[in-house]
């Protein structure tokens, strides 16, 4: 007796895990937007934009699991495709990215299974580790090997690079033509933090406090904040809006302590007493 084996295939979503701050848009079909919030349910197709400090982290599933769009991005759902078979699972995930920056988390896949970022520049594939992307090219990847078949500006074909874990492509190296270096420890936080802070994770202790790797105001705009103008004495905490303007005319530099000098002895020595 044969006994067929039929694959059943589903069509993946994504779903607004948070909106971490500033704030962020979702459109169906280009026209009209919606406000994102926690808890919706996006479908592939949907376009993703964050606006200056917009922060939005996604949960795609089998898909994913993870991927953080970060301010001044726009990212589309390509394709989120789930086929089940006998004895393997295979993702298709596709996600555009037309501006900004994305990080996540790639679970392994099957060998048949496909995550890319679609880019101006290029085509970034992902696998099993976490990453960082930009839509000017550069990616890197920590806990597993990655590629980006990029394409040069001028050039007719794209170039196919490995990147291995713990190394990013950079396309402005060699002429523009693109080369692969270490990963800045820097970029290995950022991903890092992103990462554990994915399905609501707050910020490990050790890690910079929550909210400052993107805060929603500007530090010089924080309310009651300690100023002090040049040559004015003791810090005023006073709120304002906007940083303080000096008429670049006015000349000023260290308030002096004592006549004819900057000590407070009054010598003119520069010495203390």
């Amino acid at each position: 007796m044969a006994f067929g084996v039929t694959a059943l295939a589903a069509t993946g979503s994504a779903r607004i895990d948070s909106v971490r701050a500033g704030s962020a848009r979702y459109s169906t079909d280009g026209a009209s937007w919606v406000d994102a919030k926690a808890g919706a349910e996006l479908a592939p197709g949907t376009v993703i934009r964050t606006d200056s400090l917009g922060v939005v982290d996604l949960y795609l599933g089998k898909n994913g699991p993870y991927v953080r769009v970060t301010p001044d991005s726009e990212m589309t759902l390509k394709t989120l495709d789930i086929q089940g078979g006998a004895g393997e699972t295979i993702v298709t995930t596709e996600l555009g990215l037309r501006t900004g920056k994305l990080q996540g988390e790639v679970r392994k896949m099957s060998a048949a299974s496909r995550y890319e970022i679609m880019t101006p520049v290029g085509t970034v594939g992902v696998r099993g580790t976490k990453y960082q992307v930009s839509a000017r090219g550069e990616c890197s990847f920590e806990d597993g090997p990655g590629y980006i078949n990029y394409v040069a500006p001028g050039a007719t074909a794209p170039t196919d690079f490995v990147v291995r874990p713990g190394y990013t492509f950079e396309p402005s190296l060699n002429s523009n033509r693109g080369g692969v270096i270490e990963t800045l420890p820097s970029v290995s936080e950022e991903i890092a933090v992103a990462t554990r802070q994915f399905g609501g994770g707050a910020v490990a202790t050790g890690d910079a406090p929550a909210g400052s790797l993107y805060a929603p105001v500007p530090s010089w705009a924080a309310f009651a904040r300690p100023f002090a103008a040049p040559g004015e004495g003791d810090p005023i905490a006073q709120p304002f809006g906007m940083p303080p303007v000096y008429s670049p005319t006015t000349p000023f530099g260290p308030a002096p302590f004592g006549p004819g000098d900057g000590d407070g002895d009054g010598d003119g020595d520069g010495g203390g007493d």
